[in-house]
């Protein structure tokens, strides 16, 4: 593997692990937003909630991402990186919203990363 290959497969790493902490925030400002259209319900309200308006941009600029880390990653690899996603939402959700964090989500935070790590592993045979 050239050096250029490698650069290439690291950057795709690091565009996908950048994703998955796009998502997570759009995902936060998406229910900040969600709890501010239950206040104002119009259209109007919709057109000026920029929490959601933000979380769909991100979402979008983190699509942007992984079309560009795809292009130069192994989609088996680059892909189950994104539940990620699920393990920053659920720390920014105890984090941001006072959420609890139980034993049940730790558990399944433990499955989530050890499930990547497998992939992640496979990946380099």
């Amino acid at each position: 593997m050239t050096t250029s290959t490698v650069q290439q497969k690291r950057r795709s790493l690091v565009l996908v692990i950048a994703f998955t902490v796009l998502a997570a925030t759009a995902q936060v400002l998406i229910k900040f937003g969600t709890v501010r259209l239950n206040q104002n319900p119009s259209l109007i309200g919709l057109l000026t909630n920029f929490p959601l308006i933000g979380g769909l941009a991100l979402y979008g600029v983190g699509s942007a991402m992984m079309v560009i880390a795809l292009r130069h990653g192994e989609l088996s690899f680059l892909y189950p990186l994104i539940s990620l996603s699920y393990v920053w939402v659920a720390i920014l959700s105890v984090v941001v919203f006072q959420e609890e964090m139980n034993p049940y989500k730790i558990a399944g935070i433990g499955v989530i990363i050890a499930g990547v790590a497998v992939m992640g592993n496979g990946a380099r045979k």
